[in-house]
């Protein structure tokens, strides 16, 4: 599947994985006297609970008609689940997009695997895990829409659709487009593709490459643009230094062991091999 190939980077990981190893975990924790750190409450109560927005396969999506939530953050965050204790068992929790940083930093859950990019402002609101997988953005028609796209910049002559609360929406935004003229936001990704079908309210999307390799057997559509590498992470609560020391420790030595790569494999198309 070479589309695939140029959507997620896996060359040279494992080195800027190492570099936020030393350069994160070795920093002085800060006195929690009174504070009962996050993971000693995840191995007491035997549950890791984690909160997604089920809508962004191969990330994270359900399961039909039973319901159940899988993709690849799911297998990740089973990996860390599982390298907490063999008693603790993952829990995910489908929430909209748009509140799942505030439902982590008030304590609904206690990680985020939702495909969410790392960005200064969300590091500033939760602690951030190094990067576990590369992807690129892109811009996508139906097929024979007669569109060409050179440069993100050309996007802006088109009514455009974004998932709300993304770093595709807040990319477009700062270009000076405007929201209802011709940037358009949805709460979801099956919302958005459902309205690029329709050709109606929207002429392109804006996604993330898997994103759309998961729906172009679906509807017919093409990517006309491809606006390079965007750095994925998960998210915990800020002053919880052992859980993402385990957080980190998880994503860094499925890579150094090679251990990702099956699942890698399984979710994007033998991509490593």
């Amino acid at each position: 599947m070479p589309e695939i190939k140029r959507e997620i980077a896996i060359i040279a990981i494992i080195a800027g994985l190492g570099v936020g190893i030393l350069g994160g975990w070795f920093i002085p924790s800060p006195d929690f006297t009174t504070h009962t750190p996050l993971l000693d409450k995840i191995i007491s109560r035997g549950e890791l609970i984690v909160g997604t927005s089920a809508d962004y396969a191969p990330f994270e999506n359900k399961t039909w008609p039973g319901g159940e939530i899988v993709g690849f953050d799911i297998d990740l965050s089973q990996m860390i689940a599982d390298a907490i204790g063999s008693g603790v068992t993952l829990t995910m929790v489908d929430l909209p997009f748009d509140s799942l940083i505030a439902a982590c930093k008030a304590g609904t859950v206690d990680m985020l695997a939702a495909g969410l990019s790392y960005t200064e402002d969300r590091a500033d609101k939760l602690a951030a895990s190094i990067t576990y997988i590369n992807v690129s953005q892109v811009v996508i028609a139906l097929n024979n829409s007669g569109i060409t796209i050179n440069h993100i910049d050309n996007v802006t002559a088109y009514h455009v659709g974004v998932q709300t609360a993304t770093v595709m929406y807040d990319e477009l935004e700062a270009l000076g487009m405007i929201d209802n003229v011709n940037l358009f936001s949805y709460d979801n990704a099956i919302e958005l593709m459902v309205a690029l079908d329709a050709g109606t309210d929207i002429d392109l999307a804006y996604i993330d490459g898997p994103v759309f390799t998961a729906w172009e057997g679906i509807y017919d559509i093409e990517v006309l643009f491809s606006s390079g590498i965007d750095p994925f992470a998960l998210y915990t609560r800020h002053g919880e230094p052992e859980f993402l020391y385990t957080i980190n420790t998880v994503i860094y030595e499925s890579y150094l062991t090679g251990s990702i790569f099956d699942t890698i494999n399984y979710w994007f198309g033998n991509i490593t091999t």
